[in-house]
């Protein structure tokens, strides 16, 4: 459902909302104050994961929790983000997003607040994780909803491109949220990012009262039911393939079905229900409170759209699985060492994203994310050609560097070509969509990557440790740490405790070191591969740039 020329059709259907709706100013030449609220409510939503990632060892400390727990608490912020953001765009569109980022910024402060208060592991997970989640569904649609219904033409992609620079930027909280995190322990830099939250709360003043949309005669509630169940079995299954298994059962999964691992079965299922929001939704739009309005499924526009705005995710969390835990597991990188990495993506990454659109208004969007496509494939071969046993080479950086070029060029027009492709009744509405997006393209980069390079690491090891000249018995206590990764030296001491005498231990622990690096050439390699064939997908990009 597109028309000959969606990008005017929808400046000229919201021009005329928007100057209804608040007081006949024509939004196109408004105020940038709107947008600096926006950019700081993005820029604390991004960031609110990274004091997760860094809280370990505070939270282990004062709180007894495990690395399990810690990895709940993270899995169910993500499954609530991804499954009810598409939810927090309708309720958006329909009580107005303004009124909807209050609220979510509201619950983002009461989740911050819970987590610096926890006496227990289990109520920051579930009571300030799931507040934060939900915070996250309203503030996130809120922000790009409110970018698509505030700005128009040249100033909407500088908009958008200011919304993907704070993502970018929020890359870099690591090092100021770790420094509190090591001064001061979790309860500290919780506090902080409550008391960033309702500063940011404060701000909204600055944003114009938006109206609900006429027309909407129901909420769309069987769809809002149906959706979040199926992304939320999907994202369970998909987070849970590398510590459940693909097809038979890792050690400490919780259940089975017919014997298998679950996780293939939890996206199925996912799957299923996702195929029946199609007639769910035809006759939710009929009666004007479509939770995915038709434009979105039947416009190749769009999905051309979507999955520009999914695969920059797609890749970074492939890249922060990956990386990460080698650099400091195998490569004896430190943590400070490791989080420096990130400016290495973090500040080309933002600059792009912030500045291209301004700068070169006139360039082709569909050639800038293509372009971008292409240099994140060319990073992940980098990537695999900087992988070293126990080491990194040069070639690991560079493309690192070059990824976050990548990313910074796609992400400053993605959102705007999804904004432009639909219709002005729904453009509005593109934000829960686009943030769903954002959150599946990061689950599926995090699950592929993480599963494809521990299925590659058991098998490389399977297969070396069977030519290797050692007893079948030590092989085979071995072969179940193949998929662990580790320095030769930590894999040596491992061996002496299942009894290997010094030769055969430093045997597998030459036999583990080649198979690890080995395997995480493959998976970036297969990542690159990923991401080549995104760009057959991106074909039907619609133009976004001045003058075209």
């Amino acid at each position: 459902m597109t028309s000959t020329n969606p990008a005017a059709e929808t400046s000229r259907a919201t021009a005329r909302r928007r100057s209804e709706g608040a007081g006949g100013r024509e939004p196109g030449t408004g105020s940038w104050a709107p947008l600096a609220v926006l950019v700081l409510a993005q820029i604390g939503t991004s960031s609110d994961n990274a004091a997760m990632n860094i809280a370990v060892g505070s939270l282990t400390a004062e709180l007894g929790a495990t690395l399990g727990d810690i990895q709940m608490a993270t899995t169910v912020f993500s499954l609530i983000a991804g499954a009810f953001m598409i939810a927090g765009g309708l309720i958006g569109v329909t009580i107005g997003l303004r009124r909807t980022m209050r609220i979510g910024l509201a619950l983002a402060v009461l989740g911050e607040v819970v987590a610096a208060c926890a006496f227990h592991i289990a109520v920051l997970t579930w009571g300030g994780r799931v507040l934060m989640g939900v915070g996250a569904c309203l503030v996130t649609p809120s922000v790009l909803g409110l970018v698509a219904a505030l700005y128009e033409g040249r100033r909407r992609a500088v908009a958008f491109g200011a919304i993907a620079g704070a993502a970018a930027l929020s890359t870099l909280s690591p090092i100021v949220l770790g420094a509190i995190m090591d001064a001061a322990g979790f309860r500290v830099t919780f506090a902080v990012l409550a008391a960033y939250f309702a500063l940011v709360l404060g701000t909204t003043a600055l944003l114009p009262a938006s109206a609900p949309q006429a027309g909407r005669k129901r909420f769309d509630v069987a769809g809002m039911a149906v959706a979040a169940a199926g992304l939320a079995l999907f994202l369970l299954g998909t987070s849970r393939l590398s510590t459940w298994g693909v097809v038979f059962p890792m050690a400490g999964c919780p259940f089975t079905v017919a014997g298998l691992s679950p996780a293939v079965p939890l996206m199925a299922a996912g799957l299923l229900l996702l195929a029946l929001l199609v007639p769910i939704e035809r006759a939710a739009e009929a009666a004007g409170g479509a939770l995915i309005p038709r434009s979105y499924l039947t416009s190749p526009a769009v999905r051309s759209g979507l999955l520009a705005v999914a695969m920059p995710f797609f890749f970074m969390g492939a890249q922060g699985i990956l990386i990460t835990p080698y650099l400091m597991l195998v490569a004896g990188f430190s943590a400070m060492q490791s989080g420096m990495l990130s400016l290495l993506s973090g500040i080309p990454m933002f600059c792009l994203a912030t500045f291209l659109p301004k700068l070169a208004p006139r360039l082709s969007s569909r050639l800038i994310i293509r372009i971008g496509l292409a240099a994140i494939v060319a990073a992940c071969l980098l990537m695999a050609l900087g992988v070293e046993q126990d080491a990194v080479g040069v070639a690991l950086f560079a493309g690192t560097m070059l990824g976050g070029i990548g990313v910074g060029a796609v992400n400053s027009q993605a959102n705007n070509a999804v904004a432009s492709a639909v219709r002005g009744r729904d453009t509005e509405q593109s934000g829960g969509i686009q943030g769903a997006a954002r959150n599946i393209g990061l689950a599926l980069g995090t699950a592929v990557g993480g599963t494809c390079l521990l299925l590659a690491m058991a098998t490389l090891f399977a297969s070396g440790a069977a030519e290797a000249s050692i007893a079948g018995d030590l092989v085979r206590t071995a072969a179940e740490q193949g998929s662990t990764l580790m320095g030769p030296d930590a894999f040596a001491e491992l061996a002496a405790t299942w009894g290997a005498a010094p030769a055969d231990g430093a045997a597998l622990a030459a036999i583990h070191s080649q198979a690890q690096a080995d395997a995480l050439r493959l998976t970036f390699g297969l990542l690159g591969a990923v991401m080549a064939l995104s760009l057959i997908g991106t074909r039907h990009l619609v133009e976004t740039a001045a003058g075209r």
